[in-house]
């Protein structure tokens, strides 16, 4: 496996040219609706958070009009095959060791925001297969980051009242930047607890727009 360059923050043409000429084609397999597009910050100091259901969840918030590109974790096991880590790579996708503290890989999603990208990360650390779809307790992960950027976090929840699948309804819904301080973040010092709070609050406004979002349509 090629050695992925955790250096510098890339810039992909082929990131573009995938979402202008696969983008359409993606959202008509999908009936892919977008909601809450006006929350949407003017600036890119943000972090998207998702709840994780299916491999292409990242693709679905990334499909958003005014969504720039999204930079996102992808387990280590992808990148061995050569091409398919060459798509992943182009679409910023990047390796992460799961389950064993991975620095390189959380230092490097630092460097994304700070650098005035947009990160992507599902809170759960890994797709929930069972549960009927339903957030579940998250890592304190997405906490970490926001702190030690900055950062806003934005809520996006992944809506499908069955399994995601091609002819299925997807609903993406942008809900309301969550600050630092609404998170309990906004002290020098934040306790493990604190972090795991802040990141299940997250998750938390997100399964309330998922269920909002479900229980209209």
């Amino acid at each position: 496996m090629k050695e992925f360059d955790y250096s510098r923050v890339p810039r992909y043409k082929f990131y573009n040219f995938a979402v202008k000429t696969f983008g359409p084609l993606f959202k008509k397999l999908y009936h892919i609706k977008y909601k809450g597009l006006e929350n949407l910050p003017n600036n890119k100091h943000y972090i998207v958070a998702i709840n994780h259901t299916c491999a292409l969840d990242p693709v679905f918030a990334a499909l958003g009009d005014g969504m720039p590109g999204l930079h996102f974790m992808a387990k280590v096991e992808l990148f061995k095959n050569p091409i398919v880590a060459w798509v992943i790579t182009h679409l910023y996708g990047f390796p992460v060791k799961r389950g064993q503290g991975d620095k390189t890989a959380v230092e490097y999603a630092e460097k994304i925001v700070n650098e005035g990208h947009v990160l992507a990360i599902c809170p759960e650390g890994k797709r929930i297969k069972d549960k009927d779809g339903v957030p579940q307790s998250a890592k304190s992960g997405v906490a970490i980051f926001a702190k030690h950027t900055g950062a806003m976090v934005l809520p996006t929840a992944i809506c499908c009242k069955n399994k995601i699948k091609r002819g299925e309804h997807v609903t993406v819904v942008y809900g309301k930047p969550l600050t630092l301080s609404e998170l309990g973040l906004d002290k020098e010092e934040v306790s493990r607890e604190e972090y795991k709070a802040a990141a299940n609050a997250v998750m938390q406004k997100i399964a309330e727009m998922r269920e909002k979002e479900l229980s209209e349509n």
